[in-house]
């Protein structure tokens, strides 16, 4: 390999890893608004590190998205307040923005929860013995699988090793799931009149996911026929996992073996 050709790739490298942060990055900006993440929000920092990571992937987003709203964290506890009316209790249906994704999409919750997990337990993400709110359906766990499968294609890349699966896995993923309802969730947040910074966080999600999807189709589509893979044996525990999908017990967790994602 030359030194040019070397360059070229450690320069595809770290953008890949940008995209994995990214991911994790809109993980962390969606969680409760209290503690650390409000401080952050209020001082600026989720503003700037939202603006350096997502327009250096996409420069195209600069004028897309409404920045200087990630930095308003509304009076007092303003923030946490609509979080819960927006995400938590809502209207007699239910939250009014869900982040479930078959709540939004009104899909079967069964075949879509078994769906999930199919994909999760492919690359060894197993359910986890503690308790947690998350399922396989929730925003945080289908972001940061996409965290995990790009990180994983940055180490293939480091290694010298093919990583064409994980980019097939990325498109099909987000593809299936995310591109199928993140955009009806930034509706619903500008429907029901969310405070300035969900609306930029949705319409920087939705934005996100669109960019990934053109970008891994056209990548995927260069690439050879992949090879054929043995289907690993369903586990006992794929239909129960779904199965409880209203128990408390967390049925995936990406973190067990992937990267920590990087704190905002």
């Amino acid at each position: 390999m030359t030194s040019s050709t070397s360059n070229s790739v450690t320069a595809d490298n770290a953008i890949t890893l940008k995209r994995s942060h990214a991911w994790g990055f809109l993980t962390a900006a969606m969680e409760y608004p209290e503690g650390e993440l409000a401080a952050l929000i209020r001082a600026g920092d989720i503003e700037k590190k939202a603006r350096e990571l997502f327009c250096d992937i996409y420069p195209e987003l600069a004028e897309e998205i409404n920045w200087n709203a990630l930095s308003d964290a509304g009076k007092d506890d303003e923030l946490s307040v609509e979080y819960t009316r927006l995400f938590d209790v809502g209207g007699s249906d239910g939250p009014f923005c869900c982040l479930n994704s078959g709540a939004i999409k009104g899909d079967s919750r069964m075949a879509l929860l078994e769906e999930l997990v199919r994909f999760y337990n492919y690359f060894g993400l197993t359910a986890a013995e503690t308790v947690a709110n998350e399922l396989p359906d929730h925003l945080s766990t289908q972001f940061e699988f996409m965290h995990y499968l790009s990180h994983r294609e940055a180490e293939c890349a480091e290694a010298g090793e093919s990583g064409d699966d994980y980019l097939r896995a990325q498109r099909d993923f987000l593809n299936r799931h995310p591109n199928s309802w993140v955009s009806l969730l930034n509706d619903r947040l500008k429907e029901h009149k969310a405070p300035a910074y969900y609306q930029a966080l949705g319409e920087l999600m939705h934005r996100y996911v669109q960019f990934e999807l053109h970008r891994l189709e056209g990548i995927v589509s260069t690439l050879p026929p992949p090879e054929a893979h043995a289907e690993p044996a369903e586990t006992a525990s794929t239909s129960s996992q779904a199965q409880g999908m209203d128990a408390p017990t967390s049925v995936i967790t990406i973190h067990r073996k992937a990267p920590k994602v990087e704190q905002v």
